[in-house]
């Protein structure tokens, strides 16, 4: 193609005879070079699909030399092209074209001059010779003759206007007749218009122009009307020159539609030749780059199969070139590694099964275990330890602790944390107890911190070890305040009855011997001892009733029925308080001890009571559920509700904030819970109420009922 391209180069005119085979050579060129192309890019796409080693690399060391050779060959190929539309544009030069142009409107200018000429001169010999010329026959054909000298016509003739032949005169032979003017000519010239018009005449080797004139003829009276031709020769160079330029022109015309398509067939076939220089490029970058490549699939293989553990394989070497000895080096390692994978193999499983045996200590201890990093992030922590601390830390190990405490969820955890941290600043090893606020109450922690040694470092990290003793320190509180309560009832109880029987004596014995008002202060004085020792009895009676530890008797108890038995005694019409109960009808069926029961309920209802004395609206709402095969019994009122620094110490013995309470009412109930293996618990909200929720097992799952009691 580029053969024939230079060929048709020199020689513009072979375009139209080889247009058609440049075509179909174009065509065919065209399909098979994007055959080639889908068959390679198609080839590249399924190894890419097949993650084939190595294709990624020829993918991008294929697109680069592809740039550093595309780049050259499209510049060139912008200026070949640039050069190529040029010289066709040279070809079909606009001034050449403008000068065939301008040489065309010349010759037909100097031929329209030339009729012009020829019809003014027959015009004014025709107003010379009018009289004669249709005078007689006789003088008409001698005018007509004249006529024809004069104008050195060919032939000349006069016609009536209806077209009949009254004379004519030639210089040729006589007896031809002479050349009509057809019937539209005749039309136009009785409407009083000339003719003039150069015309072509068949010769019998060469084709000759005339010039045809036809004007109207009339007599001096306008009552004859005639038509008189005449019929002129130009002169033969003229003839040939204005044909030359014609001819000249058309074929220029006729060579210069096939500008557009010569240019875009010269692009077509660069832009082939710029494929097919690509594709080639490219398709022998591609087979030198996975010759390179091929070693790296070869280690490739040999890394999959290392990575799923077969350290025994050993690559073949197919060259010794620097690829070459990397494989063997590859060989090398493997089996290296093989060995020491052996022996880590054995060591990781001592390690791991030493591992098992502490996170399995660890799990499985009552004391909660926590352990950071040197950069204080959360390592190891059990289960004890998210119940001593009311927390879930498993989700946060790996983190900083900095992120673990600015969460909401562990906010009440600060102040403990700063404490422990703050210990070890001072030392490696220590011991305290500390008061914790959980989200259940205050607690009691025993801690044991730790900083564990490293090789290198000054420490590696820091262990916690914390111990929930709330219930010791609670049950020594409470064999303490027992032993007190039990000695304050037996010193405070003697003296009580004759101090009593005394002021009742006094009271006697004296009332009659004095006058009113004195008789009006004893009484006062004598009731006012009578009053106090009456409380006194009460308090060594709730001393003697907390120091006093039965032995509970459980049996199948249905809490529902006690529930509403204890509130029907609250009952009242003229009461001022509300009581609701909310009750799961799911037999919630307990082994509990009724008795200390409905102690419990008598004193949770009474402290509600109280606690909202100095409100009108009094609400008390008790509820029973059944959550998670547990039964949860809440007392709630809607009273001023509890301070947060009160929660600490609510069911220590003898606290109150109640003028006339004992501080005991509420430590029963805690003791009595206890005695019971369960749990109670206070949630207050200032000015809106306060709940004791107490957990007790076993129960029944079912649904909830709910009615009220007035």
């Amino acid at each position: 193609m580029l053969i024939m391209l230079s060929q048709i180069l020199q020689n513009a005119s072979q375009f139209a005879a080889s247009y058609n085979t440049l075509l179909v050579l174009s065509l065919a060129g065209l399909a098979l070079l994007f055959g080639f192309l889908i068959q390679t890019l198609l080839k590249l796409y399924s190894q890419f699909k097949a993650q084939q080693a190595g294709i990624k690399l020829t993918l991008k060391l294929s697109r680069t030399l592809a740039l550093v050779v595309g780049v050259p060959i499209a510049i060139i190929y912008y200026f070949a092209i640039s050069f190529i539309h040029q010289g066709i544009d040279q070809w079909f030069d606009v001034k050449t074209e403008a000068a065939l142009q301008s040489a065309v409107s010349l010759v037909r200018a100097v031929q329209n001059d030339q009729v012009r000429q020829e019809l003014n001169h027959l015009l004014a010999l025709v107003e010379e010779e009018a009289p004669e010329l249709i005078r007689d026959p006789i003088s008409t054909f001698s005018t007509i003759n004249r006529i024809r000298i004069r104008t050195q016509a060919q032939e000349a003739a006069i016609y009536s206007k209806n077209g009949q032949l009254i004379a004519y005169s030639s210089q040729f032979d006589s007896h031809i007749l002479p050349n009509k003017p057809n019937k539209a000519l005749f039309q136009q010239v009785r409407q009083q218009h000339t003719f003039a018009a150069i015309e072509s005449v068949e010769g019998s080797e060469d084709r000759n122009q005339v010039i045809r004139l036809i004007v109207p003829v009339k007599d001096d009276n306008f009552q004859t009307e005639y038509i008189l031709q005449v019929i002129l020769p130009i002169s033969q160079n003229i003839t040939l020159l204005a044909n030359d330029v014609k001819i000249a022109s058309s074929q220029y015309k006729e060579l210069s539609y096939l500008k557009g398509p010569l240019k875009t067939s010269f692009t077509l076939i660069l832009s082939l030749v710029l494929l097919l220089t690509l594709i080639s490029a490219i398709l022998f970058i591609i087979q030198t780059i996975q010759t390179m490549v091929s070693p790296i699939r070869t280690l490739s293989k040999g890394t999959k199969a290392v990575m799923s553990g077969d350290y025994s394989i050993k690559m073949p070497i197919e060259t010794r070139d620097e690829l070459g000895q990397l494989i063997e080096s590859f060989n090398q390692m493997t089996k290296q590694v093989a060995k020491s994978r052996n022996d880590i193999k054995f060591s990781h499983q001592e390690t791991e099964i030493q591992k098992l045996y502490l996170q399995t200590i660890i799990k499985n201890l009552k004391s909660g275990v926590i352990t950071f990093d040197e950069e204080k992030n959360l390592k190891i922590v059990n289960n004890a330890l998210n119940d001593i601390l009311n927390v879930n830390l498993h989700s946060q190990l790996g983190k900083p602790l900095k992120n673990i405490l600015g969460e909401k969820d562990f906010r009440h955890i600060n102040t403990l944390v700063e404490q422990i941290f703050e210990l070890f600043n001072n030392t490696n090893t220590w011991h305290e107890q500390l008061e914790f606020d959980s989200l259940q109450g205050q607690k009691i922690l025993l801690i044991h911190g730790s900083i564990t040694p490293s090789l290198g470092k000054k420490s590696s990290g820091y262990i916690v070890v914390i111990e929930d003793i709330t219930q010791i320190v609670q049950a020594q509180m409470q064999a303490a305040w027992s032993d007190v309560a039990q000695r304050l009832a037996h010193e405070i109880k003697n003296p009580l009855t004759p101090i009593q029987l005394s002021a009742e004596r006094i009271h006697y014995k004296l009332h009659k011997k004095l006058h009113s008002e004195d008789q009006e202060l004893l009484s006062r004085l004598t009731n006012t001892i009578v009053d106090q020792v009456d409380a006194m009895k009460n308090l060594v009676q709730a001393f003697t009733e907390y120091a006093d530890t039965p032995e509970i008797h459980r049996r199948k108890l249905n809490i529902n029925e006690l529930i509403e038995d204890v509130i029907s005694m609250y009952l009242s019409p003229n009461s001022q308080w509300h009581i609701t109960c909310e009750l799961d009808k799911s037999q919630p069926i307990i082994h509990a001890d009724p008795g200390k029961l409905r102690q419990l309920f008598h004193n949770l209802i009474k402290n509600a009571l109280e606690a909202c004395e100095n409100q009108n609206n009094i609400s008390i709402i008790v509820q029973t559920k059944n959550a998670n095969n547990q039964l949860k019994i809440s007392v709630c009122d809607n009273g001023p509700g509890i301070p947060a620094e009160t929660k600490n110490w609510i069911f220590e013995p003898y606290s109150t904030d109640k003028p006339k309470g004992t501080g005991l009412g509420l430590a029963i109930v805690k003791k009595i819970v206890d005695e019971h293996q369960g749990s109670i618990q206070v949630e207050s909200v200032p000015n809106e109420g306060t709940c004791f929720i107490m957990t007790l097992s076993p129960i029944q799952k079912g649904s909830i009922s709910i009615h009220e009691a007035k």
